[in-house]
């Protein structure tokens, strides 16, 4: 994040927590607490897209060994995820392609561990949402497997396959922003005048969370 994005999270943060510590006060209007939905749910993303954009970072001053000793770590708690799931769903194909433990995956030769890992990473985002709710994997977790990938590729003398990750994850706060702004500007703000004279200590306080600090 940049220091403007930094100061209106801190508002964002204020807000929710504002609106958190009066739920009685605006819980009885349907609207409230359908603008209120939204606009926490935008700032999860931002919470979570933030940390993908650190986790892309490359880490810088290990070996490639140690590296690649690092990916097969991670994805071999992938690996168990995606194998227990595969197993437990009735998904076969995916139990069997993802039997290899952490030495089987630290011991293969470099032209068969990439697309190893590469399977492994895209599994787990292609069942993301199971995963995430049945299982305990997160998107940090994908995220910094990615970025480890993306310096052991670098290592190797290749290109990094999920460079990706940290312009997109830039791009998406940007937008994020900009729609979590909209939420605030032409729903919240506008619906919360309804306490302006009903309570407007309720209100001003409200106001007051919405102020942009720079620091």
């Amino acid at each position: 994040m940049n220091g403007n994005q930094i100061n209106r999270k801190e508002m964002q943060n204020a807000v929710r927590d504002y609106l958190d510590a009066h739920v009685t006060k605006w819980s009885a209007i349907a609207k409230i607490g359908e603008f209120k939905n939204e606009f926490d749910l935008l700032n999860d993303q931002i919470d979570q897209t933030q940390q993908a954009q650190q986790a892309a970072q490359v880490f810088v001053g290990k070996n490639k060994k140690i590296v690649k000793s690092t990916i097969a770590q991670k994805a071999d708690i992938l690996n168990d995820v995606l194998e227990t799931f595969g197993m437990l769903s009735g998904d076969t194909e995916l139990e069997k392609n993802m039997g290899e433990s952490y030495s089987d995956l630290q011991n293969m030769r470099n032209l068969d561990f990439i697309p190893k890992i590469n399977t492994i990473i895209s599994e787990a985002e292609k069942h993301l949402t199971v995963l995430q709710a049945d299982y305990g994997v997160t998107p940090e977790q994908i995220e910094d497997l990615k970025a480890d990938m993306d310096q052991f590729l670098e290592l190797n003398g290749q290109p990094r396959a999920y460079r990706i990750a940290s312009v997109r994850a830039t791009k998406d706060l940007e937008q994020l922003f900009s729609e979590i702004n909209l939420v605030l500007t032409e729903k919240l703000d506008r619906v919360m005048k309804i306490f302006k004279r009903r309570d407007p200590n309720f209100y001003n306080g409200y106001r007051a969370a919405r102020v942009v600090v720079n620091n």
